[in-house]
């Protein structure tokens, strides 16, 4: 029997998630037609490939091989796994699509300087990138979303984001130079284009996470996380961009190296949380605030002001970069900090100040959702759990503990009782709210699993 104090279910059959997946599909199909357009004109009008290239091809090759195997054998097999079978296919194939063309377009932008420095260069910004990746992972105090769809979204912005860019922003900047005179109109519409397009380029991931992925993205944090991630990732190539093209240039004046190293610092360390990885996030903030608020207009007008934020926050950066270049001075040195202090600095005082909101929130209800779960008798949260559940020192104090008395694999084993406890109640919240399109059934079965990790935990 359910109590009183179970939520009320939410819509099971959402009119909303047919809608959804159709938007997301075309949304993915001209995504994909736009890479294998921008790669073909790469390879027609830009450059041809060298053909080492298809050294490093063949990995994608393998990839589509593979998934093509799959794809025949999962029609020799019975109707409840075959449907695993396609999906897995898919993914091979979809891997190796995207693998190869990552291998054109990186050629492209880094074959001035020979692969052995853009490799070197891909790996010094690896760290980095790493780094910030599990920085923002973590800012989620609550409910850390799936390493698997934070690397999904990184991905997006290093691949997908950074090619879609590539030909717009040519075709915009030999129109506007057609059209204006050298002087602060061209600069400032550059600045536009920069703005505009990578913008969009970057936030058609969060919002097709948003469509796919919508049981996975719960509200303003996740936004912001995605968001970031996305932008890291894109930061991620395009500093292995402008170090490779530096190096070629300076290189005749055994001055390479500086110059690469100069721009690894300026991306990767003072401007890896400071640049796109701000801008991208106002748009998944505005994604997760689409999220929970109940009309269609409003969701729209939230999902458009974190584009124009991030917009904004992007065009004011390479306007301020254009209009007031950096001195070639020791003094430029404290001018680069100071520049990403005065113009990125309060977008990103911004973005923490919603993220901690944010996360406040979400707490708050994730308590009161716990409380009633607790009080159900259900016993997948008991009340003496609900405490240290809501704090994430006592959940790590916690886990350490289990790790003193039984090693690692108690330590997991808490670890993955308290996430699907925090699932639970974050479930409940969502149903609380009719935000989700699983039908009550889901719930139980989520209790069900707490109660099973809470045996095998205590075995």
């Amino acid at each position: 029997m359910i109590s009183t104090t179970t939520p009320p279910a939410a819509n099971p059959q959402s009119r909303l998630r047919p809608g959804r997946y159709r938007i997301a599909f075309a949304l993915a199909a001209l995504v994909v037609v736009a890479l294998v357009a921008s790669s073909l004109l790469n390879y027609v009008y830009l450059d041809t490939i060298p053909g080492r290239a298809s050294l490093y091809g063949l990995l994608a090759v393998a990839l589509i091989a593979l998934g093509t195997f799959i794809l025949v054998r999962a029609y020799t097999r019975d109707r409840a796994t075959r449907r695993k079978h396609l999906i897995r296919a898919a993914v091979l194939i979809g891997l190796g699509v995207l693998l190869w063309l990552l291998v054109i377009d990186v050629f492209l932008f880094t074959q001035s300087a020979g692969p052995g420095v853009a490799a070197v260069c891909a790996l010094v910004c690896l760290p980095t990138t790493a780094f910030g990746l599990l920085v923002v992972r973590r800012m989620d105090r609550n409910h850390k979303e799936p390493w698997r769809l934070v690397l999904v979204a990184a991905a997006w912005g290093a691949i997908v984001a950074t090619s879609l860019v590539v030909w717009g922003e040519t075709i915009w900047e030999q129109s506007a130079q057609h059209a204006l005179v050298p002087g602060p109109g061209l600069d400032t519409s550059l600045a536009f284009m920069a703005g505009i397009l990578e913008e969009l380029a970057k936030g058609l991931a969060v919002l097709l996470l948003f469509l796919v992925m919508r049981n996975e993205f719960d509200d303003v944090v996740d936004g912001i996380v995605y968001g970031a991630a996305v932008g890291l990732g894109f930061n991620y190539l395009e500093s292995i961009s402008y170090m490779t093209n530096l190096y070629s240039i300076f290189a005749p004046e055994n001055n390479g190296a500086v110059a690469a190293g100069i721009q690894w610092y300026g991306r990767q360390v003072l401007g890896l949380f400071f640049g796109h990885a701000t801008y991208t996030a106002f748009i998944g903030a505005g994604v997760g605030i689409a999220r929970q608020v109940p009309r269609m207009r409003q969701k729209i007008l939230a999902i458009v002001a974190g584009f124009i934020v991030a917009i904004a926050g992007h065009f004011s950066w390479d306007a301020w970069a254009t209009l007031f270049p950096i001195e070639n001075t020791l003094f430029g040195l404290v001018e680069i900090h100071l520049r990403t202090l005065i113009m990125t600095g309060p977008f990103t005082a911004a973005l923490i100040a919603l993220l901690l909101f944010g996360i406040r929130y979400e707490g708050q209800n994730l308590l009161d959702q716990m409380h009633k779960e607790a009080a159900s008798g259900y016993g997948a949260i008991l009340p003496e759990e609900v405490a240290v559940l809501a704090s994430p020192w006592r959940r790590l104090q916690q886990r350490l503990q289990a790790l003193n008395r039984a090693g690692f694999r108690a330590y997991f084993k808490v670890s993955r009782l308290q996430t699907a406890q925090l699932d639970l109640a974050m479930e409940r919240w969502h149903r609380e709210r009719k935000e989700i399109d699983t039908p009550l059934e889901a719930e139980q079965q989520l209790r069900n699993r707490v109660i099973q990790l809470r045996h095998w935990v205590t075995a």
